[in-house]
């Protein structure tokens, strides 16, 4: 990666994998989460994007991905961090033993 260009593809790239990732309910291991976001610190860091285009990527991919309430969450919410939005894991009764 040589330019801002350059790192602006592959954040788009993250960003759509990782709401792709959370619609599809699947698990988002920690290690990811935190290298994805360390590359967008890197990002602002380096002057390649600011705090604010990258809110209006997560702001759009919460939005084609997930949902308008999600997208509205990150809108609102005046911290640059990542939601997760993960499904709720059943839970089944325990029957008593014999």
């Amino acid at each position: 990666m040589t330019s801002a260009a350059d790192y602006r593809a592959e954040l788009s790239q993250k960003i759509a994998q990782f709401f792709s990732d959370q619609q599809q309910g699947l698990d988002i291991p920690p290690a990811l989460l935190y290298r994805f976001e360390g590359f967008v610190e890197a990002g602002l860091l380096m002057g390649y994007i600011t705090e604010t285009e990258v809110k209006r990527e997560l702001v759009d991919g919460a939005q084609y991905y997930i949902s308008t309430a999600i997208a509205e969450f990150y809108q609102q919410d005046f911290r640059l961090i990542l939601h997760m939005r993960m499904r709720e894991a059943p839970v089944y009764a325990s029957s008593p033993e014999s």
